[in-house]
Formats: structure tokens, C-alpha cells, sequence
């Protein structure tokens, strides 16, 4: 995603874009069971879907571009910069200077994404943990269950 977050929101973790037009209902709240919040899903139907591999932009950081951003730095001569005396072009003109040398050593590469990703670092205990603790909730959610069988969920 290359757009900056909602206002209100420090990050993207609140925000779930998906690519999926099969379903009918355009708004719905839907139990995920990871917290006692329900999550708001809204289903935008377009018909400009793109067809092909899934891809990500993104940029390399390694040491040796590292190296040469910082090179290019230091070389780059800043007496056009220090020489204005109005703060808003002293600015314009470092971050010109700065943006150029950023995109030339990091570019934007576009990586191919398999189209299922595998979590192979989730261990499968928590993975079937997760999947009871969805259950137990829906459950609770659903029927009305003894006390019991209710501190059996709040403690699981």
C-alpha cells in the first residue's frame, strides 16, 4: 500500500484491504476471534480488478547502499543550500538534493508474491489454539452457556 494511514490511525494495522468480490453483502461485522471487538468489513465491488502475479514495491537496504547513499552525501557539495537565506528554500533545496540521492541508491523494485503466503514461523499448537479460541467464542456469542462452561472460555 502506498498510501499514508487514515487520520486517526498511528498505523495500518487497524486498516484490511482485500482483494475479494464474492461475496454479496456490502457491509457485515464478523467475529475474528482475536479480541471481544467485532471487525467492520465493507466489500467494494470494482470492476477494475487486475489479472496477473501479485506484487509489492519496496526498496533494498543493504550495507553497500548504505555506503553509497552516505558517499553521495558527503561528496555532494551544500553551499547552494547554506547560501539561501529563506528557510523555505534552504528546505526545498536539501530535500531535492537529499530525495535524488535516496531514489538513485535505494529504487523502488517491484517483487513478485506468491499467491499463498505460508507462515511457516507460526508453530501449528498456537495455530490449533487459535482455531479452538474462535470456536469457543462464537459459541459464546451464540448460546447461552452455564457459568461453567463460561469461566472455561475467559480462562482458555
Amino acid at each position: 500500500m502506498t498510501y499514508p494511514p487514515p487520520p486517526h490511525s498511528i498505523s495500518l494495522m487497524d486498516v484490511i484491504i482485500v482483494n475479494n468480490t464474492n461475496n454479496e453483502m456490502f457491509t457485515v461485522n464478523q467475529d475474528l476471534g482475536y479480541s471481544d471487538h467485532l471487525a467492520q468489513l465493507l466489500y467494494i465491488k470494482s470492476k477494475n480488478l487486475l489479472n496477473g502475479p501479485i506484487t509489492i514495491r519496496g526498496r533494498h537496504f543493504t550495507d553497500k547502499n548504505v555506503e553509497e547513499f552516505q558517499y553521495l552525501l558527503q561528496k555532494e557539495n551544500w553551499d547552494e543550500v547554506s547560501a539561501s537565506s529563506e528557510p523555505n528554500t534552504f528546505f526545498n533545496i536539501f530535500l531535492d538534493t537529499f530525495s535524488y540521492y535516496f531514489t538513485t541508491t535505494f529504487p523502488l523494485k517491484v517483487t513478485c508474491v506468491k499467491d499463498s503466503i505460508v507462515n511457516n514461523w507460526i508453530a501449528k499448537g498456537t495455530i490449533n489454539s487459535r482455531n479452538k479460541l474462535r470456536l469457543l467464542c462464537n459459541i459464546k456469542r451464540s448460546m447461552n452457556l452455564p457459568m461453567e462452561s463460561l469461566k472455561y472460555i475467559q480462562n482458555y
